[in-house]
């Protein structure tokens, strides 16, 4: 039987996210409400005892709040690759997730020993074009304020040893996937901007940040799907991501 995790964080006004992606999302009323549409008096065409009506809303949204791919424009001015340019591949697949909630705590950095070793713990072995799902256990934390500034994150040895795996996409459950303090953001250097490591401007890593929910997969191999929204010239987009588990 199948199973299906969702592993999207819900998006409200207020929500956590990484400070420097601005204040959003902001809901504004829209274009159509229930109340309007009561006044036209329009009779549901299956209950004459009910009234036709709609409701829309008007929101603005960075394309990192919530749940989201990084495009590598997002990190890199040369690339090609902006949100709608990212390949489907990059949020679809066989993925692995990797249990390092034992590391949990504010500004925590989670480094290559810790991958490694929840790998083996993991019962599985990460395979070249695997998405790899990190569970860290700060998307528990329910203040926005820490949420967002004391997050945890990954050292520059992890992004490594995530690279030599050859791994297309690394997911992570708060809003940074680099390790807190890290101002030339290392990690987000190694995967979107490849060419600094000498490599092709097409040997990116995809990143997914803010995942939520990623320790109730039942299973350490399933399929992923997260595919983001394709923003024209966008640096990142919104994902309605999910664990299909067998």
């Amino acid at each position: 039987m199948t199973k299906i995790i969702d592993l999207t964080m819900p998006i409200y006004e207020g929500m956590p996210q990484h400070p420097s992606h601005g204040r959003t999302p902001y809901f504004l009323s829209g274009t159509r409400s229930h109340e309007v549409w009561r006044s036209f008096d329009r009779k549901n065409h299956y209950d004459h005892t009910d009234l036709v009506s709609f409701q829309n809303e008007n929101i603005i949204i960075c394309g990192h709040t919530g749940t989201h791919m990084d495009s590598c424009f997002h990190g890199d001015p040369q690339s090609e690759y902006t949100i709608d340019k990212m390949p489907i591949e990059c949020g679809f697949g066989e993925a692995v997730w990797l249990d390092v909630s034992h590391r949990f705590g504010p500004k925590a950095r989670i480094t290559a020993k810790d991958l490694r070793e929840a790998e083996e713990r993991s019962g599985t072995s990460i395979r070249p074009g695997d998405i790899v799902l990190i569970f860290t256990g700060w998307s528990t934390v329910n203040d926005p304020a820490k949420y967002s500034f004391e997050h945890m994150g990954l050292t520059t040895d992890a992004g490594e040893w995530l690279r030599e795996k050859r791994v297309k996409t690394v997911g992570i459950d708060n809003c940074n996937v680099d390790a807190p303090g890290e101002l030339t953001l290392p990690v987000h250097m190694n995967f979107l901007r490849p060419r600094s490591l000498g490599l092709k401007n097409d040997d990116f890593i995809a990143i997914i940040e803010n995942l939520v929910n990623i320790n109730q997969i039942p299973k350490s191999r399933f399929l992923f799907s997260g595919v983001p929204i394709p923003y024209l010239g966008g640096t990142g987009g919104q994902v309605r991501a999910l664990a299909i588990v067998q």
